[in-house]
């Protein structure tokens, strides 16, 4: 039995031994952590790298399609150069007209520039008739033209001028620093005054119109 018991622990002891040929060494843990710090890394390099290259295409596809709806809608056109548009000016002020004159306050001289005998005449009693104080009466030294009505006058007198100068249509105004009164030479174009409630008028030459 003794014997027996012996050879028993003998195999135990040999199983033992082999059992302990077999165990797996002990492994560093420092370098289980590099290597994991090593992947992870990689891997967080590699998920930038991603995120990056997603973004640049992300900004290419929102150019490509701005630039494509401006185009469509027409207010892009490759190629095209806009000029700037001029800015108004503010220099130019428009003028305004004189203010008229009572009639009795203008002295006028009537002159018939037309082959049509007595229109300084007519045209003269119905100028006293508004209130006009009238001059002289006669006829004009040479044509007066196709005009309806030339208003000559000296540069003092302009307001004189353009109240004479409002009762009749298409009237031209001549500043003449000869005059020494204001006149108004009648044309072949005159047909009639016009009425008081119809007055139009007209700016002295050389007013700014802008």
């Amino acid at each position: 039995m003794a014997r027996e018991r012996d050879g028993h622990e003998g195999r135990h002891d040999d199983r033992d031994e082999h059992r302990e040929d077999h165990v797996l060494p002990e492994v560093d843990d420092d370098l289980d952590v590099e290597s994991y710090e090593r992947l992870t890394g990689q891997r967080r390099a590699r998920m930038v790298r991603q995120r990056i290259v997603f973004a640049v295409v992300v900004v290419l596809v929102l150019a490509v399609g701005g630039g494509a709806y401006l185009v469509y809608s027409d207010r892009w056109q490759p190629g095209r150069t806009t000029t700037p548009s001029a800015a108004p000016s503010t220099s130019c002020v428009p003028a305004t007209p004189p203010a008229l004159l009572t009639p009795g306050q203008v002295t006028v001289g009537v002159l018939n520039g037309t082959s049509r005998r007595g229109l300084a005449a007519s045209v003269a009693g119905e100028l006293r008739t508004r209130g006009f104080v009238v001059g002289t009466v006669g006829n004009a030294g040479t044509p007066t033209g196709p005009a309806t009505a030339v208003v000559t006058y000296p540069e003092a007198a302009v307001q004189q001028a353009v109240t004479v100068a409002a009762r009749f249509p298409e009237v031209q105004l001549v500043a003449d620093p000869a005059a020494t009164a204001v006149t108004v030479s009648l044309g072949d174009g005159y047909q009639q005054m016009l009425g008081e409630g119809a007055l139009v008028t007209p700016l002295p030459p050389g007013s700014p119109t802008c």
